[in-house]
């Protein structure tokens, strides 16, 4: 990947790393108590921002030699803003109890609850409780009231349910990231369940997650038997892995990532996962000059139609001339070239020799071969069709042209199957991006489907079989190359699930290779223009309604953005 530089890109790792990271931190120095006191403070001035609290403070005070950051008991401003804050005994409730501890001297009216008796808290913990105690105790606060949870709460349940219709705001500081695999059950399980309910009867309660919603595998996403569905998580120092992963990120809700002091080397050492932001793609957008023209900023081939699916290949050249290419040409079979000109007014053709069933033929090779050369980059595959010729010609493309290449749809079929000798050449596709839905990925994989759980391990497995950038499209788009980098990308929704809007995403991307962006960076860019242009065009066509050639509106709006930036 050239010129590869870690700003603007956000670190995602496995939560069962962050035990390892924090004792990295002791060992180099670091308090605990510093850490889980930035935790908290961060929680709570989150919380103060969104309601509009005040969130002065005094600056640093000092507690055991540690430096920490002080909220003043404020007497002057009255606060009628309600909360509850959950919190269970390891270092995720700590961060609960420091949260509740500033928010209190705000004069938010809080309502904390702990889910294990104050000897079986962790030692941070238990010293920011007392903490918390203290302050009761001393400024005899009226507006906290502590209550223990215990296996035996029956008589506890009508109280916390009334706490929460009560509420404003709900703090989940149950469970943090060493929860795996085991489903949670008990008591806790009711109070998740208490929490969610009490969300859906009341639309207005917002709910904040701490570093991760309670009952999300922070490895996977997997929801481990219920789940706390939060509005906003407050995760730090990198994304975990579980929270951008479906399902764990349909409870996360907004994702903000809080700096706590932890040095983001720590971060890098382990998965090698990012998330780009919109200031990265549009750096990473070729700039133009005043003496820019039509072939000086990128020429794509692309390869696509059959009859019935003309409308694929059309997308996708009308995709690609609307993130920037100067110049778009498309291959088609010769019978569909007069739909072509009229579907296509900024596009050439090119007819050639077709099949029986109105698809390219092998036999238009050699006329392909020598029209490449013309050509910055090629996309392959929109509507091609499965036909043997097709498939054989399609194979001998990506053999024989090693322009910067990306491979789609019906194309991919011809990396599925069985492979001739000459055909080794296939698996190392160094100059190919391939972009499967998981339906496709599992069949060049030889595998029967392929699950939410290990949609990362199954794209870094196809990026190292064919040794190409391997894009998994779907909730949560990742892309691999053959460093073994990943990204998963933020952007898009539901509203993508529609009938051609994988071929716009074709066309985005082949654009973006014909101007002179190399693999990785196409393939991200190209994932997050298009996901964003469905963000923002969604918002006037509505998600249900939205059809892909409304994503070409939706382009226009996201280059002007970056050009913003740019120029």
């Amino acid at each position: 990947m050239d010129s590869f530089n870690r700003q603007n890109l956000t670190a995602i790792i496995k939560g069962s790393h962050v035990s390892e990271i924090d004792r990295k931190c002791l060992s180099s120095g670091i308090d605990s108590k510093w850490l889980m006191n930035n935790a908290g403070t961060k929680v709570s001035d989150y919380i103060a921002a969104y309601f509009g609290a005040p969130t002065e403070n005094e600056g640093p005070f000092v507690i055991d030699d540690i430096e920490m950051k002080k909220y003043p008991l404020n007497k002057s401003n009255k606060c009628e803003i309600k909360g509850t804050v959950v919190c269970g005994g390891g270092s995720n409730g700590g961060d609960g109890f420091v949260c509740a501890i500033n928010l209190l001297k705000q004069n938010y009216i809080i309502n904390l609850y702990c889910l294990i008796p104050v000897d079986k808290l962790t030692k941070d913990s238990a010293f920011y409780f007392s903490e918390l105690k203290q302050l009761k105790d001393e400024a005899k606060l009226q507006n906290l009231n502590i209550y223990f949870i215990s296996e035996d709460f029956e008589k506890d349940i009508r109280i916390f349910k009334e706490n929460l219709k009560n509420s404003r705001f709900v703090v989940d500081a149950i469970f943090g990231t060493g929860l795996h695999e085991n489903e949670i059950r008990g008591f806790a399980k009711e109070i998740i369940g208490f929490i969610n309910e009490a969300k859906e009867n009341n639309k207005n309660l917002k709910i904040f997650a701490v570093d991760i919603p309670s009952g999300i595998d922070s490895d996977n996403g997997k929801v481990l038997g219920t789940a706390i569905s939060a509005d906003f998580t407050i995760t730090f120092g990198a994304k975990k892995l579980g929270i951008v992963s479906y399902p764990g990120v349909y409870h996360a809700g907004k994702i903000e990532v809080a700096d706590i002091g932890i040095p983001q080397k720590l971060y890098e050492e382990y998965e090698n996962i990012y998330e780009a932001n919109f200031e990265w793609v549009a750096d990473k957008i070729p700039k133009r000059t005043p003496q820019s023209y039509k072939h000086s900023v990128g020429k794509l081939l692309v390869i696509a139609g059959s009859l019935g699916f003309t409308g694929a290949a059309a997308m996708a050249c009308e995709a690609a001339m609307r993130a920037g290419a100067g110049i778009v040409t498309l291959v088609c079979p010769w019978e569909l070239n007069f739909i072509f000109e009229v579907k296509l007014t900024e596009v050439m053709t090119l007819p050639v020799e077709q099949t029986e069933e109105g698809s390219l033929h092998f036999n238009a090779f050699s006329e392909i071969l020598a029209e490449s050369e013309r050509y910055d980059a090629l996309a392959i595959g929109p509507g091609v069709s499965r036909n043997p010729s097709t498939v054989r010609l399609i194979r001998e493309i990506l053999k024989k042209i090693k322009k910067p290449t990306v491979l789609d749809a019906d194309g991919l079929k011809a990396l599925a199957g069985p492979m001739d000798t000459e055909d080794d050449e296939l698996y190392n596709l160094k100059h190919v991006i391939i972009t499967p839905h998981p339906g496709e990925l599992a069949s060049i994989l030889s595998r029967v489907n392929i699950g939410s759980e290990n949609r990362l391990e199954a794209n870094m497995e196809a990026s190292k079989k064919f040794n190409a950038v391997s894009l998994l499209k779907g909730s949560g788009t990742i892309i691999t190359n053959m460093e073994g980098v990943n990204f998963i990308n933020p952007t898009g929704d539901f509203a993508l699930a529609t009938a051609g809007t994988g071929d716009i995403l074709t066309g985005i991307i082949g654009s973006l290779l014909c101007q002179g962006m190399n693999l990785t960076d196409a393939a991200v860019c190209g994932a997050y223009i298009h996901g964003l242009s469905s963000d923002i065009i969604s918002k006037k066509t509505g998600k249900a309604s939205l059809i892909a050639t409304d994503l070409l509106e939706g382009i226009k709006h996201v280059f002007l953005e970056i050009e913003k930036l740019k120029y």
